[in-house]
């Protein structure tokens, strides 16, 4: 088992691997939190082989 991190930046797409497991997960929120405040920065989900989507966060998506 694991958690998959995608990353999506206006220049490339970065993927990461994280144990299944809570300090897994914390780490790729961690990861996410970093990136996010990076110029560029696009879209992030965490995928679980067993849970499906997990977390996603676009920055693309407009409010209305």
């Amino acid at each position: 088992m694991k958690y998959e991190l995608i990353l999506e930046t206006t220049a490339c797409d970065s993927f990461s691997v994280y144990p299944h497991t809570r300090e897994g997960l914390t780490a790729a929120f961690v990861r996410i939190s970093e990136e996010r405040v990076k110029e560029g920065f696009q879209s992030a989900r965490i995928v679980s082989d067993r849970d499906g989507e997990v977390f996603a966060l676009d920055t693309n998506l407009v409010s209305a």
